[in-house]
Order: C-alpha cells, then sequence, then structure tokens
C-alpha cells in the first residue's frame, strides 16, 4: 500500500502468534503485539536496462589477401624479361632496318647510333610490353612462357588500359635498370614482392597463375 510517496509492508497475520490482522492494525487482538515497527518501503524506480555498446571491429590498413595468389619470385620474372628482352631485339632490328634502310645505304658506317636507336627502343619496347599486358590479360610473351601475370595489387584481376600503360613506361630500353634500382630500394622486404618503383605508381603486381 503507498501512504506518502512511500510503499509499506501490508500484514495480513501476526508474526508473532499467527492471529489474522485486520487492515492497517496497530496491534495484534490476541496477543498484543506492537505491529507498529512494519517495514517501510520506500518507492522504488524500476531499474533501466541500459545497453553496453559493443566494440566494434578495429579496421586496418592490411591488405587482406586471397589465399590463392602467389606473388611472383624474383627469378621467373628476371627470365620473363630475358624472353620478353630478345623479342623486343629482334621486332626492333626488323622495324628499325626496314625503316632505316635508305639512311643504312648512304651511311654504312653509322649504323646502330644512339640518337634515333635509343628513342626508338624505348618506344618500341614500351608499345610491346603495354600492348600485350592489356589485350592478354596483363601477360607478355616472357610471363605466359613462366605463368606470371601484371594485375591490380587488390582485385587480382586485369587493371586499365592507363594503368598497364604507366606499369611499362620506363621498361622500354635502358630506363628500365633506373626502374629496378629504385623500385628495389623502395618496396625491400615488402610481401608483394615489387621489384619496379612504377608498379607502385600503377599499383600493380606480379602473380603466379601456376
Amino acid at each position: 500500500m503507498k501512504k506518502n510517496g512511500e510503499y509499506k509492508v501490508s500484514l495480513k497475520y501476526c508474526p508473532k502468534c499467527g492471529n489474522k490482522l485486520e487492515t492497517d492494525s496497530q496491534f495484534c487482538d490476541t496477543c498484543g503485539a506492537d505491529l507498529k515497527s512494519r517495514k517501510e518501503v520506500s518507492e522504488v524506480t524500476p531499474a533501466v536496462k541500459t545497453e553496453v555498446p559493443q566494440k566494434q571491429p578495429v579496421q586496418t590498413a592490411e591488405k587482406i589477401v586471397p589465399s590463392d595468389v602467389v606473388y611472383g619470385d624474383f627469378w621467373p620474372r628476371f627470365g620473363a624479361i630475358i624472353i620478353d628482352g630478345i623479342i623486343i631485339s629482334i621486332i626492333s632490328w626488323v622495324i628499325s632496318f626496314l625503316i632505316f634502310l635508305p639512311y643504312y645505304v648512304y651511311h654504312p658506317f653509322r649504323i646502330g647510333e644512339w640518337w634515333y636507336t635509343f628513342p626508338f627502343d624505348w618506344l618500341i619496347g614500351f608499345l610491346y610490353f603495354w600492348l600485350m599486358e592489356t589485350y592478354n590479360d596483363g601477360q607478355t610473351l616472357g610471363k605466359l612462357a613462366l605463368n606470371l601475370r601484371t594485375v591490380d595489387e587488390k582485385t587480382f584481376g586485369p587493371t586499365t588500359t592507363g594503368k598497364y600503360a604507366l606499369n611499362n613506361l620506363l621498361k622500354g630500353g635502358g630506363f628500365l635498370i633506373i626502374d629496378f634500382i629504385i623500385g628495389i630500394i623502395k618496396n625491400s622486404g615488402e610481401p608483394e614482392k615489387r621489384l619496379r618503383i612504377m608498379q607502385n605508381a600503377s599499383e600493380t603486381v606480379v602473380i603466379s597463375t601456376k
């Protein structure tokens, strides 16, 4: 029963003799026990259930790599470069001979001068790598022979034409050495096994297709 903002315990039987009591009795009619000391209980506000926020999973910057992806090792990639280099040399020699034949005829002792062979070799090399990777799902003839493929670093699938172009921008001619040296210094110890700095710029990696 509530009285003056408080709850009082209502006794129906005398705690001493067990006699049935009238409502709000002060004394037991049978044994005279004092019932004024009944326990008074203040109004209790029901407890409000509070929800404890659960910890959210921490987002990390680490890239989740599918378990079946294997990054290409140094020696297979080096072998692929050798194979592609031989192919490019043959293509470059044939095309340059046909284009510069009149020059060779009139200047037989000046064949292979650097001022035109260097940019020409770079162009042939760039076009070979770029077009082969773009239209052959990231594989040149050398990569195809050694079960390698150039892919997007996040999706592990073929990347865009622009990124393939950026990836091979320094592959033609002597620029490859610069690309390789800077790449080795920048990527030393990284799990993606990048060997060239242009792989970082183009966001590509080389994986094994075995």
